[in-house]
């Protein structure tokens, strides 16, 4: 039997149907407080307005085999908002285990963005999506388990872990510790300190002030413009360094997985203490060396001496190259 126009359409209703919840709250507050967002399913985008208040968008979309089964799911997840002094809370999760599903396609989505003073902490923690916080100045503290992170123009301490996604940290501003089981990590501009650690992907960090501690399992590592003491180490891939001003503090290059590559100016003064375990090690600057001469080994000072560079490989050859 053939099914008429009409027929169809109301079958492809039927299948594409959804719930959809909408929700939003406003709560005076003053510069300095805090927001805490403590989620199970959905992505935190949280940025500021020009107001004195905190304001609370959520929107969450869902489909399940029925309507009754939709509004069973929303149900069992309600959306509790708490202000209380200068802390507002935001909080759902589900009260009954396992949630019951007439089959069909399924699916769940949802997203809470908050504006805050342009003064204002973080405290965000979701178990199904990604996070992402701009142009805040105070403490902010973020985790995902399933998700990316994303930071903005951050002046403060940002603390950021995520088991399932890359960061990027863009232009913050402070002591940043970064830290994810699933993806890259990518920093680029901004000053402070970083401390970034990843066990499933590439480390970038480009034009940063301060001191930079990097470790990958997953990647290689690439630093560019660091204006600070650099300590980098992977198993699972090469590392290139670029500074396009002479060597201002210490840098500690060590992989098991590649080779080392760093280009300096060629006035930069340094003591090189480099070596590779299979591989050779070259300079285009000039070493006064110390020691035996060897193929895969080369210290001495270059220019004079300076801060220590130490390059280390176990998987390839290491370049001393100038710019």
């Amino acid at each position: 039997m053939k099914l008429s126009p009409v027929l169809l359409l109301a079958t492809a209703l039927a299948v594409s149907a959804e719930t959809e919840e909408k929700l939003i709250k406003r709560f005076a507050v003053q510069p300095g407080g805090t927001v805490v967002v403590d989620v199970d399913i959905g992505s935190i985008d949280v940025s500021t307005n020009a107001t004195s208040e905190v304001v609370v968008d959520v929107v969450r979309r869902v489909s399940r085999g029925s309507e009754a089964e939709e509004q069973e799911f929303l149900a069992d997840r309600p959306i509790t908002i708490t202000p209380e002094g200068n802390t507002v809370t935001i909080s759902s999760h589900a009260q009954a285990p396992g949630n019951r599903s007439s089959g069909g396609k399924q699916r769940t989505e949802a997203k809470f963005t908050i504006t805050v003073p342009a003064q204002f902490n973080a405290q965000l923690k979701t178990a199904g999506g990604t996070v992402a916080v701009s142009d805040l100045t105070g403490n902010v503290k973020a985790a995902s388990k399933v998700g990316a992170l994303q930071f903005n123009r951050l002046h403060g301490p940002l603390d950021g872990s995520t088991a399932g996604g890359p960061i990027r940290v863009a232009d913050c501003e402070g002591e940043q510790q970064v830290k994810t089981s699933g993806g890259g990590i990518d920093v680029s501009g901004g000053k402070g300190s970083l401390d970034g650690k990843t066990s499933g992907g590439p480390v970038n960090v480009k034009d940063f002030q301060g001191a930079v501690q990097v470790k990958t399992s997953g990647g290689g590592i690439n630093v560019i413009n660091v204006a600070g003491k650099v300590d980098g180490k992977t198993s699972g891939g090469g590392i290139t360094a670029r500074f396009a001003s002479p060597l201002s503090d210490e840098v500690n290059l060590a992989t098991s997985a590649g080779g080392v590559t760093i280009s300096v100016p060629e006035s930069s003064a340094f003591d090189l203490d480099a070596s590779t375990a299979a591989g050779s090690v070259s300079s285009e600057l000039s070493v006064d060396s110390t020691g035996k001469p060897s193929r895969n080994q080369l210290k001495g000072s270059v220019n004079g001496g300076g801060k220590p560079v130490v390059l280390r490989s176990s998987a390839g050859s290491i370049q001393v190259r100038k710019l």
